[in-house]
C-alpha cells in the first residue's frame, strides 16, 4: 500500500501544498514549524485517524478560512484510488465529508482504504498517559482493518451515551429502571464484540514469533472491564448513583510490560520509546495479516533519547 500524492488546501499552516512521494522512501526535512508533522497528520486523516493534537476539527482549518481539503492518491492492489476529505466551517463548527474516487461515502465506509502506522514523539504518552489514549489507539488500529469493528464501536458509544442519560434521569426520579433493559441488551451485544476483538489484538501483540518486540521481555497486558447480564443487574444501583455506566469496554486499558513490570513506572525514557516502537512494528505485522498489504510507515524523530544499542535495534 502506497500514497503517491498528497494535496492540501487551507489545512493547518498550508494554503496550498502538493507532495509527491517516492514509492520506496520519502524523507521530509525542514526547520521547526515548517509543517512536517502536519503532513503526517493529513495522511493519518485519510486513514480515518483523528488527530490527538487538536481539541476540535476547527483547529485543522487554516485560520480565517471557511473551507479546507485533504486529498490523496493511493496505489494498492488492484489499482489507484483518490481519497478526499472536505472541511466546511459554519457558525464556528466544522462538518466533514468523505469521498472515494469522488463518490461520497459514510465515514465507516471511508475507513480501510488507506492504512498507516505513525510514530510521533508524543506517542510516548501511550505508555504513561491516560487509559483513554490507549483505548483510542487500539480502536483506530482495529477500525482500520475491520469496518465491522468500527460500526460496532460507533453503536456501542452511542448506546453508552443514551444509557447514561437514562441513568441520570432515574437518579433524578424522572425515569424508571426498566427503561434500562432494552439498552442493556444492546450494550451487551456490541460490548462483547468489541471485547473479543481487543483480546485477539493483544494476543497477536504477544505472539512469541515475529518482529513485534526489540526488547526482550516486553509484553502487553489487557485490563478489560467485562460485562454480562448478571453484572449489569448487580451494578445497576451503583450506576444509577453515579449517573454513568461504570463497567464495559469503554473502561478498558492495556499496559506496556517489561519483564513483568509496568513501563510507565519502571521503564526509562529509552525503554518507553522502544516499547512504543515495538508496538508500531507489531501493528505493521497485524495489518499485513488482516488486510494482506503492508501499510505506510511514518516515523517522526525516532532516534532522540535512544542509546546506540537501541538505535541499532
Amino acid at each position: 500500500m502506497e500514497i503517491l500524492e498528497l494535496s492540501l488546501h487551507n489545512f493547518r499552516n498550508f494554503s496550498a501544498k502538493k507532495v509527491l512521494f517516492d514509492r520506496k522512501l520519502t524523507v521530509i526535512i525542514g526547520p521547526n514549524g515548517a509543517g512536517k508533522s502536519n503532513l503526517f497528520e493529513a495522511v493519518s486523516l485519510l486513514c480515518g485517524i483523528r488527530s490527538q493534537k487538536v481539541e476540535t476539527d476547527l483547529d485543522l482549518v487554516k485560520f480565517g478560512k471557511n473551507t479546507a481539503k485533504v486529498e490523496g492518491i493511493i496505489s494498492e492492489s488492484p489499482g489507484r484510488k483518490r481519497l478526499t476529505i472536505n472541511f466546511l466551517v459554519q457558525d464556528g463548527r466544522v462538518s466533514k465529508s468523505f469521498f472515494v474516487d469522488n463518490i461520497k461515502r459514510h465515514f465507516t465506509d471511508f475507513l480501510g482504504n488507506l492504512s498507516i502506522v505513525v510514530f510521533h514523539p508524543e506517542d510516548l504518552d501511550l505508555v504513561s498517559g491516560s487509559p483513554s489514549l490507549r483505548r483510542h489507539h487500539m480502536d483506530m488500529v482495529l477500525s482500520g482493518v475491520d469496518r465491522e469493528y468500527a460500526r460496532n464501536l460507533s453503536s456501542y458509544q452511542k448506546i453508552v451515551s443514551r444509557r447514561n442519560r437514562i441513568l441520570f434521569r432515574i437518579r433524578e426520579g424522572t425515569s424508571k429502571q426498566n427503561e434500562l433493559d432494552f439498552w442493556d441488551e444492546r450494550l451487551l451485544s456490541h460490548g462483547k464484540f468489541i471485547s473479543s476483538y481487543r483480546s485477539a489484538f493483544i494476543d497477536f501483540l504477544n505472539l512469541p514469533t515475529g518482529e513485534a518486540s526489540n526488547l526482550k521481555g516486553l509484553s502487553w497486558e489487557l485490563k478489560q472491564s467485562l460485562i454480562s447480564e448478571e453484572k449489569l443487574l448487580k451494578n445497576r444501583e451503583r450506576d444509577i448513583s453515579a449517573g454513568i455506566t461504570l463497567s464495559g469496554p469503554h473502561r478498558d486499558d492495556f499496559r506496556f510490560m517489561f519483564r513483568e513490570r509496568d513501563l510507565e513506572y519502571f521503564g526509562s525514557r529509552g525503554e518507553q520509546r522502544m516499547g512504543v516502537l515495538a508496538l508500531k512494528t507489531a501493528e505493521l505485522e497485524f495489518y499485513q495479516v488482516k488486510i494482506g498489504e503492508r501499510p505506510i510507515l511514518a516515523l517522526d524523530d525516532i532516534f532522540s533519547e535512544l542509546d546506540w544499542e537501541h538505535r541499532e535495534a
